[in-house]
């Protein structure tokens, strides 16, 4: 469309005057050795022919015109010249934001600002004046200052598009700058790292799985900020405390039950999914292990129980109680099902083979008894790596995750609460009179807090990752 007015950066409307365009191009082309008056009119007739056919609308902007300008210069091969304009733009854009920021002048600036929901809107004070008081609850003379400082920063740059996020950024800092830090502490936004963002929606298998990815990372970074005490997260930072459940309070709550025998394989099954069904929207994970009678049933073929036991792996991981050795593993029918094997003892063998089928592998005397139930509400790990003698580091260890215990107790429901806490050691020489003094610290530091912990005699992995940190 034709262009018949231009708008100032003041507002005023004023019409389309080719001869200032070819003024602006002949200055740029003198400032490169460039005299030639034929040339700069060729060029602006080109600017203009330009703008008839990219704009739909026959009143321009400034910076639309200058835009113009930049990109026929660079098109035509005059290099040189569209640099010199771009410089000499960038300073007069500079200068109008220092005079602006000093009160000299109200020209509106070439700044603009990009919401999250892709819509563009001018930079203007009064706006984030409103941001301001809306999501800080500043007060009149709080807001100038932030808006000093803000304007300040802009000022020094020839920055034309911004994002709201990048405003809020430069917003905190110069309330930190102005001795605000609590506010900017208080309403700071939990940012998350838009390639970790990216990893999560290109990772999950479905929008929802996505978002309870980027969920974790948020719970993580507020449990930090503001759950636990300052102790605490010193140590979890540096590895030498591990806690389950950081980024999901009930992550680490797990049930554990053992199905009564019965020579009546239904029967068996039947308790077992009135078991899984009674806890399964309360714990995280339910660990169900069903009789040796079962998996006898299962050698001698008896393919009617197979869909049964996969609808029940649905609501629980199931483990088949294995005396020794089974040949179904040969044929294992619980392929891409949480159905494995648990034994008396620990078999390194059947471990192995496990492994190598990616199934886990439950293991205790515990397993045989019919009725056995074991509740666990939280999961916590130390690294006393290089401390073996220094008590007092080990006191301080203990009180950190005695600590980290109650704060985990208290985002639990009651019913989760009432489940075991557990810990484990790592770094120590197991029975050496450090290892010994720590566990004996940690289990005293509960019992002062009202709470009565457990140890575990090994380390999920999760933890050993973690706990990883202190060696790197």
């Amino acid at each position: 469309m034709k262009p018949i007015a231009i708008v100032k950066r003041d507002g005023t409307e004023v019409p389309f005057d080719l001869s200032r365009i070819t003024v602006a191009v002949s200055k740029a082309l003198h400032a490169v050795d460039i005299d030639d008056a034929a040339l700069a009119e060729e060029m602006a007739r080109v600017v203009h022919e330009h703008l008839e056919r990219s704009s739909d609308q026959s009143v321009l902007g400034i910076e639309d015109v200058q835009d113009a300008v930049v990109h026929v210069l660079q098109e035509s091969g005059y290099y040189e010249a569209a640099r010199v304009y771009i410089r000499y733009r960038d300073e007069r854009e500079r200068f109008r934001r220092e005079r602006r920021l000093i009160g000299e002048d109200r020209t509106q600036v070439n700044l603009f600002v990009i919401d999250p929901d892709g819509r563009r809107r001018p930079w203007h004070r009064d706006w984030l004046s409103e941001q301001l008081a809306k999501r800080y609850n500043l007060d009149r003379k709080a807001i100038e200052d932030a808006l000093v400082q803000v304007e300040s920063f802009l000022a020094g740059t020839a920055i034309v598009e911004l994002s709201t996020p990048l405003v809020m950024s430069l917003v905190d800092a110069a309330l930190v700058r102005c001795g605000m830090h609590l506010a900017a502490e208080e309403r700071a936004p939990l940012r998350i790292e838009r390639a970790v963002a990216r990893a999560a929606l290109t990772e999950a298998r479905d929008g929802v799985q996505a978002l309870q990815s980027l969920g974790r990372h948020v719970f993580e970074q507020l449990s930090l900020s503001e759950c636990y005490p300052e102790q605490v997260v010193r140590q979890y930072c540096r590895g030498r405390l591990w806690i389950d459940g950081l980024s999901d309070p009930k992550r680490a709550s797990q049930f554990t039950a053992t199905i009564d025998g019965s020579s009546n394989p239904w029967q068996v099954l039947t308790n077992a999914c009135a078991v899984a069904a009674e806890h399964h929207g309360q714990w995280r994970r339910v660990r169900l292990v069903l009789p040796p009678s079962i998996l006898g049933h299962l050698e001698r073929g008896s393919p009617a129980l197979l869909q049964p036991i996969v609808a029940l792996a649905n609501l629980a991981q199931v483990y088949l109680y294995c005396d020794g050795r089974t040949p179904l593993l040969g044929t294992w029918p619980f392929i891409g099902s949480n159905v494995s094997i648990a034994t008396y003892n620990d078999d390194f063998l059947l471990l192995r083979q496990l492994q190598g089928m990616g199934l886990p592998m439950l293991s205790g005397s515990h397993l045989m008894r019919g009725g056995y139930r074991r509740r666990v509400a939280v999961e916590l790990a130390l690294n006393a790596q290089g401390l073996d003698g220094e008590f007092s580091q080990m006191d301080a260890l203990a009180m950190g995750l005695v600590a980290a215990a109650r704060v985990r107790l208290a985002q639990l429901g009651p019913v989760l609460a009432g489940g075991e806490i557990r810990f484990a050691i790592f770094g120590l020489t197991m029975h050496s009179t450090s290892n010994e003094y720590l566990e004996r610290q940690v289990i005293q530091e509960g019992l002062r807090n009202g709470l009565s912990l457990q140890r575990n005699s090994n380390l999920p992995e999760e933890a050993c990752a973690h706990l990883a940190r202190l060696l790197e």
